[in-house]
């Protein structure tokens, strides 16, 4: 019987682990800790991942924003440059034909003083010519 007792006290003393309740309660909170802990991180490192995604869509978006942005103001500017040199343009036609104009004027104004002079010329001999024969017939 001793050594029944010994052989009772050892085998309970060399497997409690596996005999005890709480080891597997134990056993069964630590798996499921570490299933929840994985199921955390992979949520986590989803999130994260969204994060990133919708954070590079935000920035597309941002440089897709400030593209049309300086195309828009590139073209106003090709647009105000073209004008710029259409109004240039015209104001050169219009500053040759104002040239124009006023070097006509100033032919015509030089013939009107050539005329007005030979005229002048003609009438005044022309009255000297009559002072001459009044002079003449009243005498």
């Amino acid at each position: 019987m001793v050594l029944l007792e010994i052989t009772e006290v050892i085998n309970f003393h060399a497997h409690p682990i596996w005999t005890n309740v709480f080891f597997y309660i134990f056993i069964s909170t630590t798996v499921l800790f570490f299933i929840t802990l994985s199921y955390m991180v992979k949520s986590l490192r989803k999130r994260i991942a969204e994060t990133k995604l919708m954070q590079q869509q935000h920035i597309a978006k941002i440089d897709n924003i400030r593209k049309e942005q300086t195309d828009s103001l590139e073209s106003l500017r090709v647009e105000m440059l073209k004008r710029e040199e259409d109004r240039t343009r015209q104001w050169m036609e219009s500053e040759k034909e104002t040239l124009r104009v006023l070097n006509g004027v100033s032919n015509l104004l030089d013939l009107t003083d050539k005329i007005g002079r030979v005229d002048s010329e003609k009438i005044l001999n022309k009255l000297n010519e009559i002072q001459t024969k009044v002079e003449k017939l009243s005498k």
